[in-house]
């Protein structure tokens, strides 16, 4: 490899000669010659002519991309370049190098497959994990994960990315959490993600051909490190929620899918219940807002809400689970009018309890706060919260009626209700309104409550003005609603249990013989639908 001694006065001079390269001058027989010299004129100048932001840089690659030479032989100028990348020692050499094959793939993809050799990935691998703290690595780890993105590695590739590999990769994250530029720590979770995209399509390929298919080494090594990776599960979830890329938003959904439906329970309790709740957060807001033509996306994101509501800690939150009502919302809109007849009176059925549920908190907390009277509250007949106590105490002809009674119109009859008293069942309907703020905007909505007694037979909802759905959106949020409603069941389930357990164990019974004096009293008492037996013993 040849080198020239140039001497230049001003930048002006340093890229008119970068551009006489690029134009065929000097005496270069080959365009791979050409190509060389080219980058050698950037190595032996970088510190001179090109700034710290890599910008400079950019815009000199672009200039060879744009150049008519490497249009007409972008395949031999691409294998000349990466066969410097191999051949290279010197760091200002790789930097220039590693940076030039970077922008190439990202301009045309192509060249990432024309770069895939076994001896670069080792080199890469080797430079990741030797050159900790050095410019080379985050440049090596960007290389790495554009070679890997775009293409099905061959299994002696994959075979480089071992364990060891992934466990320093894992504690680099760690490491770094706390560092300005962020890059690096975003780019190793990027080449994970690709890692585990990868071992995916080796056991597709397994399973296909009926081979012995492995473990995901990933999930092995996450399984292995419990609480060891936590920067790693914050910094995907926030990933996520920035992410403007589809294939990056698939990416960590896979394996976001994985991870809640491992059989290792340490993986399905791998977030914290608040990124939990940042998740759902940004599952509800894809869900609404993804276009028609982000279908395939949408329909993993329901891919991933069902085991993330039935498998992770989130089913264990009390007194409900977090955003239930925003869930059942979307759930219900997604699945359309062909959504199965039993799943969508489950639904209804949950939205009128979520309804009521907030209709109380409602009401308490408006309670709470009208109830304060202050001094100034005292002095004044006029006030608010003295008009709303007197209706409380039965004042009808109050003034000032309360904010939300005045709002609530007269029940609607249920055919087959019987009238509403305090002995008898009881049916019908509330319609308040303007009494529960709106999600998206500032204006209020209307709160529907059905009081309902021992109802004959199920109700069938009907919709109105629901949006198109796919066959297969109400497959996935049908499945999704399966694994939800039977998740909810076992825990209610294994609720009663316990406090069935509980009664028994709190149960105290005298054995032996008694006299008159000493009489066990047994009292039931009745609370709604259940029966408590109390054992009292003297």
């Amino acid at each position: 490899m040849a080198f020239f001694t140039y001497t230049f006065e001003s930048p002006v001079q340093f890229y008119a000669e970068l551009q006489d390269q690029l134009d065929g001058g000097g005496f270069h027989d080959s365009p791979e010659s050409q190509v060389n010299a080219f980058i050698s004129l950037l190595v032996q100048y970088q510190d001179d002519f090109l700034d710290n932001s890599g910008q400079d840089l950019a815009n000199c690659c672009y200039r060879l991309f744009d150049s008519e030479m490497f249009q007409n032989n972008t395949l031999a100028i691409a294998s000349a370049i990466l066969d410097r990348a191999i051949e290279g020692q010197e760091v200002r050499d790789m930097w220039i190098t590693y940076q030039i094959l970077l922008y190439a793939g990202k301009e045309n993809q192509q060249v990432n497959h024309w770069i895939l050799k076994s001896e670069f990935l080792a080199k890469l691998k080797y430079q990741i994990l030797e050159m900790d703290g050095e410019r080379l690595q985050p440049l090596a780890v960007d290389l790495l994960f554009e070679i890997c993105r775009v293409q099905s590695l061959k299994p002696r590739d994959l075979a480089l990315v071992d364990e060891d590999l992934l466990h320093y990769l894992l504690d680099l994250v760690e490491r770094t959490r706390t560092d300005a530029d962020e890059r690096l720590n975003y780019g190793v979770i990027k080449l994970l993600l690709t890692f585990n995209e990868q071992y995916m399509l080796h056991m597709a390929a397994c399973r296909a051909a009926r081979q012995y298919t492995p473990s995901n080494p990933l999930l092995s090594a996450l399984s292995d490190r419990p609480g060891a990776s936590c920067t790693f599960g914050e910094n995907l979830i926030f990933m996520l929620n920035r992410a403007e890329e589809s294939a990056l938003q698939m990416l960590i959904l896979k394996l976001l899918y994985l991870l809640f439906t491992s059989p290792h329970q340490t993986l399905n309790d791998f977030f914290y219940t608040n990124d939990l709740h940042v998740l759902v957060d940004v599952v509800i807001r894809e869900l609404w807002n993804l276009p028609e033509e982000e279908e395939p996306l949408r329909h993993a994101y329901l891919r991933v809400m069902g085991p993330l509501l039935a498998n992770t800690g989130l089913k264990q939150e009390q007194p409900a689970m977090y955003k239930r009502a925003e869930i059942i919302r979307v759930l219900s809109e997604l699945g359309g009018d062909s959504l199965d007849d039993d799943l969508r009176a489950q639904l209804w059925e949950q939205e009128q309890l979520e309804l009521m549920q907030q209709q109380e908190i409602h009401s308490r907390l408006w309670n709470e706060k009208t109830m304060r009277l202050t001094y100034r509250d005292r002095q004044s007949s006029n006030s608010p919260a003295l008009k709303f106590a007197s209706i409380q105490q039965g004042n009808a002809t109050s003034a000032c009626p309360s904010p939300i009674m005045s709002n609530v119109q007269q029940p609607h009859p249920v055919r087959g209700a019987g009238s509403l008293n305090s002995t008898g069942s009881s049916s019908g309907s509330l319609v308040l309104e303007n009494v529960l703020p709106h999600s998206n905007n500032n204006s209020s909505t209307n709160l529907h409550i059905h009081v309902s007694g021992a109802p004959s037979s199920r109700p069938q909802p009907t919709r109105k003005d629901s949006r198109p759905t796919s066959p297969t959106t109400q497959r996935l949020v049908e499945r999704v609603l399966r694994e939800w409603l039977e998740q909810e069941l076992k825990n209610a389930a294994a609720a009663a249990s316990a406090n069935a357990s509980s009664g028994s164990t709190n149960s105290r019974t005298v054995e032996g013989r008694s006299s008159e004096d000493d009489v066990a009293a047994v009292s039931a008492t009745s609370v709604g639908d259940q029966r408590i037996a109390i054992t009292v013993a003297h």
